[in-house]
């Protein structure tokens, strides 16, 4: 087994362990009306909308669907999805809240950097949180790019670490500690080893230009990358004063087309 392939194997487990707690983190989950409001317009303004417009339906690939977010909301917008997810843990969930939600999704499990997909199969490849954990990111892309149709669509939500002065720094870790307690041991953040951290790319971005270099690079044209703003306003709204100050990452929307046919 491969050094690649044996921290492949730890980062699953870390979510594994995580599953069944990961809906009730902040800013994770979707836990509130006007949440689910946000992230709906957001699909839908990637993707298109096409059960109340004149817009094709799209065949979408979810990779890292994690519990399902992104794959639920291209579903009720009428999509034909399917998720892909290396956690047994997370699919798990996943397909469980389908079953409730009454939705149709086609669940595999796969490695995000390697999807075990036939190329050309789909219009759009979507991701959430998902891109920070990847070892090889740039490989990963371009191994999304091949699953597309020529000009189809890479859309990529992750974050970035806002730079802080070492007083607000200080005031962050303290905060944080009071956040940890709150929210329970049982329900944790991804607690990834310093080791494995060092090992991902996009574990740390300070900007927006990490991801759009590596989407670039992977052979992604039309690249464009900025901060959702919607989202985040909603969202901190429910935090307390505390949990804003524990949380300095912040969401952008990265997008891409592969190449069209010449």
């Amino acid at each position: 087994m491969t050094e690649h392939d044996l921290l492949t194997r730890e980062l699953a487990a870390t979510w594994d362990a995580g599953a069944a707690t990961y809906d009730r983190l902040p800013r994770h989950g979707i836990r509130h009306d006007d949440e689910r409001r946000a992230w709906r317009r957001l699909v839908a303004a990637i993707l298109g909308d096409p059960a109340h417009a004149s817009l094709p339906k799209l065949r979408v690939l979810d990779v890292g669907t994690g519990t399902g977010v992104l794959a639920f909301l291209a579903a009720e917008l009428g999509h034909d999805v399917t998720a892909i997810d290396l956690s047994p843990g997370m699919l798990t969930q996943a397909r469980h809240h389908a079953m409730d939600a009454g939705l149709a999704v086609t669940w595999l499990e796969g490695d995000a950097e390697a999807p075990p997909i036939e190329p050309g199969s789909f219009d759009a490849v979507i991701s959430r949180h998902l891109v920070w954990t990847l070892i090889d990111p740039e490989r990963a892309i371009a191994a999304w790019r091949e699953q597309l149709r020529p000009d189809g669509l890479v859309a990529v939500i992750d974050g970035w670490y806002a730079r802080r002065p070492l007083p607000l720094r200080l005031a962050e870790v303290a905060a944080s500690r009071l956040v940890k307690r709150g929210v329970g041991s049982d329900a944790h953040e991804h607690p990834y080893r310093p080791d494995q951290l060092a090992r991902l790319p996009l574990a740390h971005q300070s900007g927006m230009g990490d991801i759009a270099t590596a989407m670039s690079a992977a052979g992604l044209t039309h690249v464009r990358v900025r901060p959702l703003i919607e989202i985040e306003r909603v969202e901190r709204a429910h935090q307390s004063f505390v949990e804003r100050l524990a949380d300095p990452w912040s969401r952008y929307l990265a997008t891409g087309r592969s190449p069209r046919e010449t």
